[in-house]
C-alpha cells in the first residue's frame, strides 16, 4: 500500500500534467489557420517521405512517365525544401521534355544548394550547353522561308 505523501504527490503531479494540456489546449485552439491565398499548404519538414518521393519519382523516370516523376520530384521539394537531388533530377526531366529554360532553373538552384558538389562541373557544362540550345533556337528563322 503506498504511503500518505506518494499517493499526494501523484495527485498534485496528475493535476499539473493535466493544467499543462489545457494551456496546450487553449493555444491551440487560438492559433490561425494559414492564409487562404496559398496555393498549397506548407507540408511539414519531412526527410523520410521527402526520400521516398525521390524514389518513386526515379521509378516514373524509368518507366517514362516524366509528369509523374517531376510531381513526386516537387513534392520531395515540399518536404524537405532545401533537398538539392530533387532539383537535379527536375533539370534531367524537363531537359527531356525540351525545355531547355526550366532545365536551367533547376539546375542553378541545385548549384545554390550544392555550389561544391561532385557534378558541379558537368551541372555548368549542361547549363551552358542547354543555353547555347536556346540562343541556337532564338536565331534560327521560325519559318521555311520558302514560298509557293
Amino acid at each position: 500500500m503506498r504511503c500518505e505523501c506518494e499517493t499526494l504527490f501523484l495527485r498534485v503531479s496528475f493535476g499539473l500534467w493535466l493544467a499543462g494540456f489545457g494551456a496546450c489546449g487553449a493555444a491551440f485552439a487560438q492559433t490561425q489557420s494559414p492564409p487562404a491565398s496559398l496555393e498549397q499548404p506548407v507540408a511539414n519538414y519531412n526527410p523520410a517521405v521527402a526520400n521516398h518521393d525521390i524514389e518513386v519519382g526515379k521509378f516514373y523516370l524509368d518507366k517514362g512517365d516524366l509528369d509523374g516523376a517531376i510531381g513526386r520530384f516537387k513534392d520531395a521539394m515540399r518536404y524537405k525544401p532545401n533537398f538539392a537531388e530533387p532539383r537535379l533530377l527536375l533539370g534531367q526531366v524537363y531537359e527531356k521534355k525540351n525545355d531547355p529554360a526550366t532545365a536551367i532553373d533547376y539546375y542553378q538552384q541545385y548549384l545554390k544548394i550544392l555550389p561544391h558538389a561532385r557534378d558541379s562541373k558537368k551541372v555548368r557544362e549542361r547549363i551552358a550547353r542547354l543555353q547555347e540550345q536556346i540562343a541556337k533556337d532564338k536565331a534560327a528563322p521560325s519559318g521555311s522561308g520558302k514560298s509557293l
